[in-house]
């Protein structure tokens, strides 16, 4: 097994700003855009559920036609 010789790893440090926390209207923008993509994301998948059940009804009562 190659082992590599060791070398300190130099490190900077400095200083950075505090935290601020993001706006209110930034926060109520957040709430609305996620409320927004799911309820659209909940859409499509109902509409989806709603087709995939028709055509499986539909081809059930089919088969017992036969």
């Amino acid at each position: 097994m190659l082992r590599r010789s060791w070398e300190p790893i130099g490190v900077a440090e400095t200083t950075t700003s505090l935290y601020k926390r993001p706006s209110l209207l930034r926060r109520l923008w957040a709430v609305v855009a996620s409320s927004g993509i799911a309820i659209v994301i909940g859409a499509v998948l109902a509409v989806v559920i709603a087709f995939g059940s028709a055509f499986l009804v539909i081809t059930l009562t089919d088969l017992l036609k036969q």
